[in-house]
């Protein structure tokens, strides 16, 4: 076992390693862990000192924590990211050792499931750690906690993102121009029908253009990450004023839009008012486009004490779950060919995603061609507070 997973470590480049690799590198971490976990309760002396040569070979900073919240292991690259001092003697807890409040939560953590936080740290370095529980004979037996620079990616996507948003604030202006004089032409002089059909499909074009640039727009602020303006948003009131909105949208296609209300709807939820509407005009507006005519789309909520959950259903073309699972990708369009018939950007969903992001909240669409489609939004009644993990 000791020369496989010694032959792991040289073989594979962590430095290289994708972030998709990456993720497969955690689960086979997890593995490994958890059966040298065993083995270091019943050879403690010799277990140790391999599992700690193996956790010092790593680049990634590791963190090993028992069921009693103690910080058992630590690789190097813990202790120059962390400042950690050498020679813990697995006594002292997390919390007596760790500055960072996120990983202490991480690592104390009682949910099974992974998860997972971005860490900035004093020197500018920004870190995504990942929690797993490790179990021993299907008992919790402590946290394993790896974290990964992105400060690289994080650089990238913002580089992209600067340039999006650059190009497309410098398209508004001419695209307004097009729109102007395109609408003036009719004013110098008589237009027989083929021009007149030709000046409204330059219209048409330059408004779809302009929706994709405000899009691009919307998405690049979200993701910069500009401060929320939280506050007391009325449940009901951002419900009405959203279908209120469209309504005349589904008026035009037969298509019934209706508010459920349950008796346990909550009265009002902390959050970011202008960008809870977008993101719910988004859904409804998406549901509506694919609804067929005579179709219907009901919007309600479900709530528990800590969220609400925002749902839009509709009896829609629906989507396949292969295309389902990237439907809030950015560009991304289904290629069913009733999907295709509609136009869009490919962005609207992935600007509900953000928001959701931003709020700590969640999205997530459940589907079948033929029977419709239910998205679902889910925020906290709460603002959480910065640093939270997910």
């Amino acid at each position: 076992m000791t020369f496989l997973i010694e032959s792991f470590a040289s073989l594979v480049p962590f430095a290289e390693l994708s972030l998709l690799s990456w993720l497969a590198w955690l689960l086979v971490f997890g593995v490994l862990a958890t059966l040298l976990w065993r083995r270091l309760r019943s050879r403690p002396a010799l277990t140790h000192r391999q599992l700690k040569s193996i956790l010092d070979s790593t680049p990634d900073p590791v963190l090993v924590a028992d069921d009693r919240n103690r910080l058992l292991l630590s690789n190097r690259a813990a202790g120059r990211a962390l400042g950690l001092k050498s020679g813990h003697n697995g006594r002292q807890t997390t919390q007596e050792l760790l500055k960072q409040r996120v990983l202490f939560d991480l690592l104390q953590a009682s949910s099974p499931e992974e998860q997972s936080a971005e860490i900035e740290l004093p020197d500018g370095r920004i870190y995504l750690a990942t929690a797993s529980t490790m179990e021993v004979d299907g008992r919790p037996a402590g946290r394993v906690c790896i974290l990964r620079d992105v400060t690289h990616f994080k650089e990238l996507d913002a580089l992209k993102s600067d340039f999006v948003a650059t190009v497309s604030h410098d398209l508004r202006s001419p695209l307004s121009l097009m729109r102007g004089y395109t609408s003036m032409l009719g004013t110098v002089g008589e237009l027989n029908d083929q021009q007149r059909e030709y000046v409204n499909k330059i219209i048409v074009g330059v408004e779809n253009m302009s929706h994709l640039v405000n899009n691009l727009l919307d998405l690049g602020r979200i993701e910069a990450g500009v401060g929320l303006t939280v506050e007391h948003v009325g449940v009901l009131d951002i419900l009405q004023r959203v279908t209120g909105a469209l309504q005349h949208r589904a008026v035009e296609k037969d298509i019934t839009l209706t508010i459920e209300m349950p008796k346990d709807m909550p009265h009002a939820v902390e959050a970011d008012g202008a960008l809870l509407d977008q993101a719910l005009y988004n859904l409804v507006e998406n549901a509506i486009k694919y609804t067929p005519q005579g179709g219907q789309v009901r919007v309600t909520t479900h709530s528990t004490a800590e969220s609400v959950t925002f749902e839009i259903i509709d009896s829609g073309v629906g989507i396949a779950p292969e295309h389902a699972a990237r439907l809030f990708e950015k560009f991304y369009r289904s290629p069913q060919r009733e999907t295709r018939a509609e136009y869009g950007t490919g962005l609207g969903l992935a600007i509900v995603r953000s928001i959701a992001g931003r709020h700590a909240g969640q999205v997530w669409v459940e589907s079948q061609p033929g029977r419709g489609s239910h998205f679902f939004l889910k925020v906290p009644l709460s603002h959480p507070q910065p640093g939270a993990a997910t």
